[in-house]
């Protein structure tokens, strides 16, 4: 459940609805909270109002061209969100729409000028000056007033923050914070993890051989694992669960293993289905990949001949050098889970670095082959990385990369100087303790 609340909370907080209806709602509990003083100080004044200066047609002229200003910077400012979302999908790729939608900043700025917008109207249908006593609502009215200042100190900011958003800079920092954030869920190992062999995982979960098929097609967003241990632990079972999120699955698909048959098929197979959360789109809550993706692809866009953009490569390549640093420097969480009793039940599949590291390199290689800067960084971060582990698969695949980008640019680079200049530095990464070394042809 917890897994689940965090998706869903991550989709209501990337919607432009959620906190624009709260702050809606705010400003309709402020309207009852000052027209209530209003009504106090009505009475305690013994039926004589506390006049707004400008009475009750200056009071009802104000409200109005406040609320109707109010929806105009609103229609204005929605215009400018979606330009911006226009040319940042055109330019950087639909997938890191996500990290524009759940801007906090762009979200406020509409719910100041929708929450302002109502606060006037409904103050405004107090506001009467026939009879003999009418009422002009002053605290009110002149809470009105401030919230249209601060509405305009909103704008002000907004157009600035949009202008500085809209920066590479800025986007890819973004993309390598969500990075970080999922390394952490994800390669921070506790000392229960480490109590379990990784490598005798296949051994010790061998007799789970019953498949159970996926009921419905998507992306898998994250795995609820307690839920499979709760299941396991209830029909003492062993699962072994062979894809992992981030994967895209159909029905029919084998999406767990596990040691034995249920009286009722239907249980079993509901029961991991509903474990496995899908969507139409990949998520980083237990997907390490979809950042380094998501870097991977504002690189290769940038040195696409339509931007030929190499620094903002490099930019990205430096936040993927970030992320496998970390990696590097911390423990992978074994991929065997106990129940409530210590018992191994369930075995998962996890993103190891050697899937990191090629997914982060084996794209940018290929089509930086080209550029003497991009090829350059690419074996520099091999290096700042390799110094940083001593886990022999994670090393193998960094050679096997470093292999790959040096071989790429015998063809890639057509000035002698330059694969001359790569050669070198490729001989300089071969004299670091790699294991076992493949041979250069």
């Amino acid at each position: 459940m917890k897994i689940k609340f965090a998706i869903t909370w991550n989709s209501i907080r990337s919607s432009y609805w959620f906190l624009p209806c709260l702050m809606a709602g705010g400003a309709m509990i402020l309207s009852l909270v000052t027209l209530k003083i209003d009504y106090t100080l009505l009475a305690n004044k013994g039926g004589t109002n506390w006049y707004y200066p400008g009475g009750a047609d200056g009071a009802r002229a104000l409200l109005a061209t406040l609320a109707a200003s109010m929806v105009t910077i609103f229609g204005v400012v929605f215009s400018i969100v979606i330009v911006a979302l226009t040319l940042a999908s055109s330019q950087f790729g639909p997938r890191l729409l996500r990290t524009f939608l759940r801007d906090r900043v762009d979200q406020v700025a509409i719910g100041t000028f929708i929450s302002t917008f109502v606060y006037c109207v409904l103050v405004l249908r107090t506001v009467h000056a026939s009879g003999n006593d009418p009422f002009v609502p002053e605290i009110s009215v002149r809470t009105a007033i401030l919230l249209a200042l601060f509405s305009l100190g909103v704008l002000i900011y907004f157009i600035n923050h949009l202008s500085a958003s809209l920066q590479a800079s800025h986007i890819i920092a973004a993309v390598g914070a969500d990075l970080d954030i999922t390394i952490n869920r994800e390669f921070d190992a506790t000392l229960d993890d480490e109590k379990f062999d990784s490598n005798a995982a296949d051994d010790l979960f061998a007799s789970a051989t019953f498949a159970v098929g996926a009921t419905s097609r998507g992306y898998i967003q994250a795995i609820e694992h307690t839920e499979l241990l709760q299941m396991a632990e209830k029909h003492d079972l062993l699962v072994h669960v062979p894809v992992r999120s981030g994967d895209f699955v159909v029905p029919g698909d084998t999406i767990a293993f596990t040691s034995a048959e249920l009286d009722d098929p239907n249980l079993l197979s509901s029961t991991v289905n509903t474990a496995l959360l899908l969507g139409v789109d990949r998520t980083n809550e237990q997907d390490v990949e979809f950042p380094v993706n998501q870097l991977v692809q504002l690189a290769i866009r940038s040195l696409s001949p339509a931007i030929n953009d190499p620094i903002t490569a490099m930019m990205a390549i430096e936040q993927l050098r970030a992320g496998l640093c970390r990696i590097a420097e911390h423990a992978m969480k074994s991929p065997v889970l106990t129940d409530s009793q210590g018992v191994a039940r369930l075995l998962v599949t996890k993103q190891t670095p050697e899937h990191i590291t090629d997914a982060a390199f084996s794209l940018l290689r290929q089509y930086g082959s080209s550029n003497l800067e991009v090829t350059l960084s690419l074996l520099n971060m091999i290096e700042q990385v390799s110094r940083r582990t001593t886990d022999p698969a994670f090393h193998r695949a960094l050679f096997r990369q470093a292999l790959q980008i040096e071989l790429g640019s015998r063809t890639g680079l057509p000035a002698e100087a330059d694969r001359k200049l790569v050669a070198e530095h490729y001989a300089r990464l071969t004299q670091l303790p790699w294991p076992a070394l493949p041979k250069t042809t």
